[in-house]
């Protein structure tokens, strides 16, 4: 097996880098298309060398031509084995104030100091071109046993349709589903500090509210009672003593002997994943004049709050729906029929109830310990983690698929979503070296 040329697996990086495939206009913009195509064509570069042997393989999109899903289907010699998929998304967030990007510009792709530069360098169009350099590299040996699928999907950032027309495609459901299904899938990670890689095997739930506060309205000269400034500030004040509990349990602090949340602490090692966090996102209230400001002088009948929070699989989300309910009985003050706070969901069709994770028991889940050997050939040890946001692999796990969030980038800063986001060169190179083991590991395992 040769190794991989340092240059042509930074070229690869560096050049998806430059396509701006910012989420929210990448469709419209032209950059998600040409960034597809890119990949489609750096993998039909190769392509044939994998028919050769195996002459059923193919690559191809699917979905929406403004947005498409990158198809990889390297065949495997036993087609009723589950397969095994390596699932990324070539989108990323906006840069942001591009001031702030002081390195390099953010669709540079600029390598300085033994580093690449850009938005996604960590997040995730390292892992695209980590996969797609060791499938290059893999292509004139590897004879798989199981079939390989390799996806590129739009949309992560901004909710997942990547992902959901992946899953509603003729080729999922027919090749994929009716045909083994799915034994495993890796997906986006996050990069660790120490020499451990981390491997996430849940999420935490995201539960995106508002909350409303209703008072009595009149002259801001009066002390009119109850209004629903002091009952939105009231609940904000709970919202935000939960918070600094659970960053204190993060952080190993003793939290009070009142928080049932304190679940986490037991924990020998304690990850963002570990514990549920909470931030106000947006306050509103007052009486809008009618031209963009608001009068000063009138006491508002309505104010409002939202907030984002993440609940750690070590709780039971009821626990959270109980917590809020009695947040709003407390802070809840009425005058007959007016006044009182309450709360709700904020969008439809989220499972709010459930967590979704993959077994990291190896007698359950065979699939996990073969990946654990796999990361082994290559010397590295990995780490069980809950990843603290969300991915697409929750629609995996959802659908009862094993999957695993790994991103082999260890000894490194964690920078996705920031400016002058980076990644080492080391880092990355050692990641192509760690799939080029890993992926013929899976694709061969005796499962």
């Amino acid at each position: 097996m040769s190794t991989p040329k340092s240059d042509s697996a930074i070229t690869v990086l560096q050049t998806l880098i430059k396509h701006p495939t910012v989420s929210a206009t990448g469709s419209t913009s032209g950059s998600y298309k040409s960034c597809a195509d890119y990949i489609l064509g750096y993998l039909s570069e190769f392509l044939p060398s994998i028919k050769s042997n195996s002459p059923d393989s193919k690559a191809f999109t699917l979905g929406d031509e403004t947005s498409p899903v990158v198809v990889l289907e390297w065949k495997g010699t036993d087609p009723t084995l589950p397969i095994i998929l390596l699932n990324c998304h070539y989108d990323v967030v906006p840069a942001g104030d591009l001031t702030e990007w002081t390195a390099a510009s953010p669709f540079s792709g600029d390598l300085k100091n033994g580093r690449i530069y850009g938005r996604g360098a960590q997040d995730m169009k390292c892992v695209v071109a980590q996969y797609l350099s060791a499938l290059k590299n893999l292509s004139s040996n590897l004879i798989p046993k199981r079939t390989v699928v390799f996806t590129a999907v739009p949309d992560e950032e901004i909710g997942g349709a990547g992902m959901a027309d992946f899953l509603a495609s003729p080729f999922y459901k027919d090749t994929i589903l009716n045909k083994g299904g799915i034994g495993l899938a890796l997906d986006e990670g996050l990069a660790s500090e120490d020499n451990v890689y981390s491997v996430f095997y849940g999420e935490r739930l995201p539960w995106w509210i508002e909350v409303t506060a209703k008072g009595n309205t009149g002259h801001g000269s009066r002390f009119i009672e109850p209004t629903a400034m002091e009952q939105i500030i009231e609940i904000s004040k709970k919202a935000l003593e939960f918070r600094k509990n659970q960053k204190n349990i993060l952080h190993g602090i003793d939290a009070h002997a009142g928080c049932d949340h304190a679940v986490a602490a037991k924990r020998e090692k304690k990850s963002m994943g570990d514990v549920t966090s909470l931030n106000i996102t947006a306050i509103h209230a007052g009486v809008e004049n009618g031209d963009g400001t608001y009068a000063y002088n009138v006491i508002p009948p309505t104010a409002k709050a939202t907030f984002d929070i993440r609940i750690s699989p070590h709780v039971d989300p009821e626990d959270m729906r109980a917590r809020l309910n009695g947040w709003c009985r407390e802070c809840s003050k009425t005058d007959g029929d007016v006044g009182g706070v309450t709360w709700d969901f904020i969008g439809n069709g989220n499972d709010f109830d459930t967590h979704y994770t993959t077994s990291t028991n190896v007698e359950v889940n065979p699939f996990y310990r073969e990946f654990l050997e796999g990361v082994r050939l290559s010397g590295i040890e990995c780490r069980p983690e809950v990843f603290p946001a969300a991915t697409d692999s929750r629609f995996l796990r959802k659908l009862g698929i094993r999957a695993l969030g790994f991103s082999p980038m260890r000894n490194s800063e964690i920078l996705l979503h920031e400016y002058n986001e980076n990644v080492k060169v080391e880092v990355f190179e050692e990641g192509v070296e760690v799939y080029m083991k890993l992926i013929p590991h899976l694709a061969t395992c005796e499962i």
